[in-house]
């Protein structure tokens, strides 16, 4: 599992553009900002490939 710090005034979709464009292993992710915010514990949490924080939430990152 990677996890991926937004920066300032960073965006979501900055974030999974930034993630997609570097990922070491050729992968690309979608991101629904609804539905793929996730909490500390859960399914979504423990299993994501990639999370994304910003401002202390977490969202789940799924390969397209």
């Amino acid at each position: 599992m990677n996890i991926y710090l937004c920066t300032g005034d960073e965006t979501l979709q900055d974030a999974l553009k930034r993630i997609n464009e570097n990922d070491s292993e050729g992968r690309v992710f979608v991101l629904d900002e609804e539905k793929d915010r996730c909490y500390i514990g859960d399914d979504a949490f423990k299993n994501a490939p990639v999370l994304v924080m910003k401002q202390n939430q977490y969202y789940a990152l799924r390969e397209a």
